[in-house]
This record gives structure tokens, sequence and C-alpha cells, in this order.
């Protein structure tokens, strides 16, 4: 009977320590050592870039866009080349989507342009967040964001659709939640292999 409790008991702390372990997950990427002109998508874990707010956006988030062609760029929020647009090929939104709500989220940005007002707004879901002017930053300052459980991250020139100036993302760092539908699946394995131990441990 001893010895079926202590099993009981090390099961119970080897679930909670692997919960725990399994309940922060934190991401961090550096796109300055990217090379430029590649596209930025899906390839990262936890987000999925994107362009919005036109002109420009046709294509894909690129590593410098049409602007930078220096090792250190950061994601755009520009097609390389413009993607058949005339002026500054850019969009007035860079949008970083997240597949789980995310905390303790930052990131380093750069104003290649001469724009002024670059804001950035976080939402859970629909709801805003959190939201802060982005000017006057040194070349890749950082900036961190206030709030839980953040969804989708907008970074935008400000520019009201209009071909403006270009902006990017030099570094990117987050902390991810997993959904409920992962810690249902996480805590049926644990019990499972829980089971497979104790019918061990009974059949001694």
């Amino acid at each position: 009977m001893i010895n079926l409790l202590r099993f009981k008991l090390a099961a119970f702390l080897f679930v909670v320590v692997l919960g725990a372990s399994a309940a922060a997950i934190g991401e961090s990427y550096d796109f300055t050592t990217v090379a430029p002109g590649t596209a930025i998508t899906n390839q990262y874990s936890g987000v999925v870039f994107s362009l919005a707010g036109g002109p420009a956006t046709t294509g894909s988030p690129t590593i410098g866009g049409f602007y930078c062609s220096s090792p250190a760029c950061g994601v755009a929020n520009s097609p390389t080349g413009g993607a058949g647009v005339s002026g500054y090929p850019t969009t007035s939104i860079l949008d970083l989507a997240f597949t789980s709500p995310v905390d303790d989220l930052s990131f380093t940005f750069a104003n290649w342009g001469s724009g002024n007002g670059s804001f950035y707004t976080a939402y859970d879901g629909a709801t805003v967040v959190a939201t802060g002017v982005i000017d006057g930053l040194p070349n890749f300052g950082l900036v961190s964001v206030a709030g839980v459980d953040i969804t989708d991250l907008k970074l935008n020139n400000n520019s009201g659709g209009n071909s403006n100036w270009i902006f990017g993302v030099g570094q990117l760092n987050f902390t991810s939640t997993p959904e409920p539908g992962s810690w249902l699946l996480f805590g049926s394995g644990i019990l499972g292999m829980a089971g497979m131990l104790r019918r061990k441990f009974l059949a001694r």
C-alpha cells in the first residue's frame, strides 16, 4: 500500500513538472542574419508573416524588401522588387499572426524611410491589447509590448494604405502557451504513460 502511494505521488509530481515545462515555450528569432530577398511567411514556429493595407500586397514579406542589401536587414513591409507597383513598393502593415496566444512579446524595429508616425497594435482576437508609437528609435531599437494572450501584432507605417516608407523587424521574441487542445493531448499522453507504469509496478 505504501509503495502504491509512493508511485501515485511520483506520477503526480512527474505530471506537474512536465506540465510546467510545457506551459510556456520561449521563441527568439533573429532576422538580421537571414539573406536579403528571402521570403518570410510561416517557416518560423509559432508565427505567420503577411502584408496588408496596400498598395504592394502581392507577394510575401521579405528580408530587406526592395531596399536593403546589407547583411542586417530584417523582415520588411515590402516584397522583393515591389511586386509590380510603382513608387515605393511597400504596404502600410506588416502583420504577425501567432498560432497560439503569446506573452512577453518584444521586437526590434528600424525605420529605413523618412516617414513618421509608425506604430504597433497588438490584439487578443478582435480586442486591442496594446498599442504604441515606434518613432525615433535607434536602428533596430527594442520595443516591448505590454499585455498577455496576444494573437496578432500589426506594425503600421501610418501611411493610410498609400506607398510611403519602408521598415524592418530585426528580432522577434515571445513566449507561447499551448492551446487547450494541445493540453488535452499532452494530458492524455501523460495519463496513458502513468497507467502503463502503474501496471508494470503492480505486476512486480
